[in-house]
């Protein structure tokens, strides 16, 4: 009997005798810089991974690329600090304002459009805000969406109200005048710019530091100022990481819970459950069962298939044009930015990405 005591002793002692693994910490004005290896991350297979990326990427490659585990800085690009639009991954800052409004009972993502503003109640009596931030409204503006890239149509006005392309939540629509409409509206609930809504609450406290949101101006409210709700956050690596970072904690800042954790749940798993695209010139954007409130998740689609099969199924991401992306990784404690000016990946970025995750975990030893 004392012996299997003294056995069970010696086998918790060498449980326990091996090395901790390093907190959680925070950046203050910078990032604490630690080797991979520190971080339970094999360097040489990590940069097998990012030659991959690199070689799918454009000329931008790894110039502003930049990892970070348990909120240890364990690689960056020789780029990080340029500044320059992160396209749509700026949706993310939107539907984060739609979270601190709703953590401060103003509104939530059930809340309907016409209580915001009556002009769209004849043609959106059920549209919900949660509608815009999963892609689900059939929002549509009048005028050619300017994806269509119609140069001579400078018609396209996304506050000026058209009929619905859809019922609300019946089908799936990568639409960014939809975007532009669901910012207006925080705004004109409110009285205040998506930023200055943003940086009061978050951007403010984890360092965001300077940097810009374009404004899309609504004419009927000559007095606000309007953030575009779909593009034009133009912040450089360093500062997408500490949005990552913040996320990747669920909200919380270094003891400080900026966001709930219930919001950060719902905003990062599924949030479209129609079997439906919607036949417009953006098609090949599909989020169905793989979209949350503007965060891209890996979820499973109707198919049956992971929207990136051999990464990490607790990933999730925003996603802009240039192959500007901010990768969240619970399960690995890690924030992984790509950003550039240099154009999308030819193979697609989930197919790109789930090969370059395929490979990453490859590297991952702890």
């Amino acid at each position: 009997m004392r012996y299997l005591f003294v056995l069970q002793l010696l086998l918790l002692v060498s449980c326990n005798s091996g090395k901790e693994p390093l907190p959680m910490v925070f950046p203050a004005d910078t990032w604490v810089e630690k080797t991979p290896e520190e971080l339970g991350v094999d360097a040489g297979k990590m940069q097998e991974a990012l030659e991959y990326l690199a070689s799918e990427s454009g000329a931008d490659g790894l110039e502003e690329v930049f990892i970070v585990r348990n909120g240890y800085n364990i690689y960056k690009g020789d780029s990080i600090y340029k500044k320059h639009n992160i396209y749509s991954s700026s949706k993310s800052f939107t539907s984060s304002v739609l979270g601190i409004l709703t953590d401060q009972g103003v509104l939530s993502e059930e809340t309907f459009a016409k209580e915001i503003d009556t002009a769209v109640s004849d043609l959106y009596p059920e549209l919900q805000l949660k509608h815009f931030s999963s892609m689900t409204s059939g929002y549509s503006g009048k005028g050619s969406t300017r994806w269509n890239e119609v140069s001579e149509d400078w018609s396209w006005t996304p506050y000026a109200i058209d009929s619905a392309l859809f019922a609300p939540g019946t089908q799936y629509a990568y639409w960014d005048e939809a975007q532009m409409m669901f910012g207006r509206l925080l705004t004109l609930k409110t009285g205040k710019s998506l930023k200055a809504i943003f940086d009061e609450q978050v951007g403010e406290i984890i360092g965001l530091g300077t940097y810009e949101w374009g404004t899309e101006q609504d004419p009927s409210l000559p007095g606000l100022t309007v953030n575009n709700g779909c593009t034009g956050v133009k912040i450089n690596a360093e500062q997408l990481a500490r949005f990552g970072h913040f996320y990747l904690n669920e909200g919380n800042w270094n003891g400080q819970q900026l966001l709930s954790k219930t919001w950060i749940e719902k905003a990062t798993k599924n949030q479209v459950f129609t079997n439906k695209v919607a036949d417009t010139d953006r098609n090949n954007v599909d989020g169905r069962g793989c979209y949350g409130y503007n965060w891209w998740v890996n979820g499973k689609m109707p198919t049956g298939k992971w929207h990136m099969p051999d990464a990490p199924k607790s990933l999730y991401y925003a996603s802009g044009l240039h192959n500007n992306m901010c990768f969240v990784i619970p399960e690995w404690n890690m924030v992984f930015v790509r950003r550039g000016e240099d154009g999308n990946p030819v193979k697609g970025k989930p197919f790109v990405y789930n090969e370059f995750f395929k490979r990453l975990a490859l590297a991952i030893k702890e």
